[in-house]
């Protein structure tokens, strides 16, 4: 047994010493780092501990292979492929996965949230079954956390109470965090890579919540989680699982034979809710629910009191094999028993709570038809006129209208093949790319656009547009004044105008820009006047904000990003029951239910209601790839402490847009506190390459530096983002610890008086 090279002071056990009884002892140093605070649970492959990261000083769970088992290369693989799946996973209704690594004796292990709370099988176990109000926002939680999972191509394949986590927010609410993906597949992996992790003749999963599909040994998809979830979602709601038997045998013979047991009448269970289960349990799987989305949806329909989607069985026959003689199967089953993995419940604590709780998206209003024609009149034109660009303009159009994004870029393309400068499909393509976040794509097209016609200020607005969306500030608003100056008489160029100058804190141009659009077309919709009531809210110009920012709930054309800037301002003047009713509009009149979360998720951070916050960016997150939500939920997570969480998101957010200077300098700050002082290097001097950055920048650079030591330049820093912006909590806030520092009590004192007074800006 090698020996641990690092010195442990005290009575800490070395990790050979404690490794040699066979459980790990509290106090001991693994990888002279996680000391072991005690012992959770024991699984199949080994142990889970609660442990204190001295670097950090934060608390994790750590699962290590046991040392008997750590020759059994097989599961250490597994478990190399459970970290690799995990880190894949960044989504608050599952258990994050932030560091892998092997003990003194080579003892694999990995580092994962703690998260305080016990199974779903021990709430079942003592209340028997649930109700299907308590057990709908469960249930929900499950499915988003689902839909991330598929959207990753990721399958758990052991979905089970026991691996699914139940705790508590601060309000009492329920919240869930799935756990154990050491299992999981990833759909698009090597397939020399799946050989060796599943032996063959083994079943991985736990019978009572396995698909038919994985009882007979088939390739398995999404699909076969969304029957596990079934399965669940019947337990909870009867008591007892749909297809318990005596043995595991027996079990299985029922998945692949007998319908679910019928779930109780007269206790409260919508026949909508049945009818979603029953999908879900349906034996072939071409028959239940194609994505889990698509049972998110029907979920969230249940919730908002709105009937569930029809849906049509596409196969009358079971599932492959279900009909055929038994005897192979069973032999193969008897064999693979011996090989179902049991994963360990243990107890965790996290910060994140992304439960939907009420401010669950309530109405997606989605458009059905443009110039008169819905999606499928459109097909049957196509099919007709299949060399008309038009058509395809127009269905692609109004799949944008919908938010259907890729689709819409499908038919923006397909009109571009047939007419390769189709003006209109090159400047509704750039706008769908940027939508979601391939600005490359968003600016070749723009830059072709402008190519094509240089006179036009369509290009230039267009490409002002994407710039802001990469939050490249100098150069959007050279693109903005010059279609300005091509079409001074066009509102939304103004408007367009107007976002970057709010994000660079030049607030007198942003009132000009927005009275001059409000001049020059009205604002039915209430774009305009919400910006400029948000440039109002600012700078605490309350009375001003109000005039802009009261809109009326009978006008359906205030869209749902709107109503957030009003509860913004609403939360800002201390009028929370407002504040709740203009959320309320928010998450009603949203089309596309990530934007709704990421709005309202930004509401609750600003708000200082971080656990909030999580839970709805963290459904932002699971819904949709935008780097803005990725780093609204890291500062919430700079907030809680939990830097290695906001890492992760901070470079996901910087890997979906290299351009954006404000999350570099996020990056930078996280980077600098966990001590990656050369990347926090690189990445500030990325930053300030840029013509302009934000004044919260500033902020960061000034946080790094007094860090680092250097109070002077620090104040330097500090001094210029609030002279950039005199009503940046944030910059009031850094620059009393600096003078703090240099010995200025008074200055430090006022500094931190202001801070008091001011609310962190709404990201919009």
């Amino acid at each position: 047994m090698q020996e641990n090279p690092q010195k442990v002071t005290g009575d800490t056990p070395k990790d050979d010493e404690a490794l040699s009884g066979g459980r790990l002892q509290v106090g001991t140093l693994v990888d002279g780092r996680y000391e072991v605070l005690g012992h959770i649970g024991s699984g199949g492959m080994g142990e889970v501990y609660k442990v204190l990261d001295r670097e950090t000083q934060t608390l994790f769970a750590l699962k290590m292979i046991s040392p008997q088992l750590a020759e059994r290369k097989i599961l250490a693989k597994r478990l190399e492929h459970e970290a690799h799946a995990a880190r894949t996973l960044v989504h608050g209704n599952i258990v994050s996965v932030y560091d892998v690594g092997s003990s003194a004796d080579g003892a694999p292990y990995l580092i994962m949230d703690y998260v305080e709370g016990d199974g779903l099988d021990v709430l079942l176990k003592a209340e028997s079954c649930l109700s299907q109000a308590r057990a709908l926002p469960i249930f929900m939680q499950i499915a988003e956390a689902l839909v991330h999972a598929q959207q990753k191509s990721i399958v758990h394949r052991d979905l089970k109470p026991s691996n699914i986590l139940m705790t508590k927010t601060p309000e009492g609410n329920d919240m869930v965090k799935i756990v154990d993906f050491g299992i999981a597949k990833i759909s698009d992996q090597d397939s020399a890579d799946k050989t060796k992790l599943t032996q063959t003749g083994e079943l991985l999963g736990t019978p009572l919540y396995m698909s038919p599909e994985q009882c007979t040994g088939e390739e398995i998809d999404g699909r076969s989680d969304i029957y596990s979830f079934g399965c669940i979602m019947h337990e909870m709601l009867s008591g007892k699982s749909p297809f318990a038997a005596e043995n595991s045998v027996k079990v299985i013979l029922r998945h692949l034979n007998e319908d679910a047991a019928p779930l109780p009448n007269n206790v409260g269970i919508s026949a909508d809710m049945k009818e979603v289960i029953a999908r879900c349990l349906e034996k072939h799987r071409d028959n239940r629910y194609k994505t889990t989305v698509d049972l998110h949806i029907d979920l969230e329909r249940i919730s908002d009191g709105r009937p569930i989607r029809p849906h049509e069985r596409k196969v009358k026959s079971k599932p492959k094999d279900a009909g055929k003689s038994k005897t192979p199967v069973l032999v193969g089953l008897m064999i693979g028993l011996l090989g179902v993995a049991v994963g360990a419940t243990y107890l965790f604590f996290s910060f994140t709570a992304p439960k939907p709780a009420a401010t669950t998206p309530g109405g997606f209003h989605r458009p059905e038809q443009y110039l008169e024609k819905t999606l499928t009149q459109w097909s049957n034109e196509i099919e007709k006129s299949p060399d008309d660009p038009e058509l395809f303009l127009n269905r692609g159009t109004l799949h944008a209208m919908r938010d259907e994004r890729t689709n819409a870029i499908d038919d923006f393309t397909q009109a571009l093949n047939l007419k390769p400068n189709y003006l209109q499909a090159l400047s509704s393509r750039s706008f769908e790319y940027m939508n979601i976040a391939q600005y490359d794509k968003a600016l070749a097209d723009a830059n072709k656009l402008i190519a094509l016609v240089p006179d036009s200020p369509e290009g230039y607005a267009k490409r002002g547009m994407i710039y802001e969306s990469c939050e490249m500030f100098g150069e959007a608003v050279t693109d903005w004044n010059r279609a300005i100056a091509k079409e001074p008489n066009e509102a939304y160029y103004y408007y367009g105008l107007s976002m970057d100058l709010l994000r660079l804190a030049k607030y007198d141009e942003v009132e000009r820009a927005l009275k001059k659009a409000i001049d020059i077309a009205g604002d039915n919709n209430g774009t305009y006047s919400a910006n400029l009531g948000l440039c109002y809210t600012f700078q605490q110009k309350y009375p001003q904000a109000a005039e802009y920012l009261k809109f009326d709930p009978a006008n359906q054309n205030v869209r749902g990003v709107e109503w957030a800037q009003a509860a913004y301002y609403f939360m800002c003047v201390g009028k929370m029951d407002d504040a709740a009713s203009a959320l309320k509009e928010l998450m009603t009149r949203e089309t596309f239910p990530a934007r709704s979360h990421r709005m309202a998720g930004e509401f609750y951070r600003c708000a200082g209601q971080y656990e909030k916050a999580m839970q709805e960016l963290s459904a932002s997150t699971s819904l949709e790839e935008y780097p803005p939500g990725y780093r609204q939920r890291a500062i919430t997570f700079v907030n809680l402490g939990q830097l290695r969480s906001a890492l992760t998101d901070l470079n996901k957010s910087l890997q979906l847009n290299p351009r954006s200077s404000t999350t570099a300098t996020w990056l930078a700050r996280v980077e600098n506190k966990l001590g990656k002082k050369k990347e926090a290097e690189q990445h500030l001097a990325q930053a300030f390459s840029v013509k302009v950055v934000a004044p919260i920048s500033y902020v960061n650079r000034a946080t790094i530096k007094l860090e680092n030591g250097d109070a002077k330049a620090a104040l330097t820093d500090a001094d210029t983002a609030v002279k950039q912006d005199p009503w940046l909590k944030e910059g009031y806030e850094v620059r009393a610890e600096i003078r703090k520092k240099l010995g200025d009590a008074a200055g430090a004192d006022a500094d931190a008086a202001q801070a008091k007074k001011l609310i962190s800006h709404l990201d919009i």
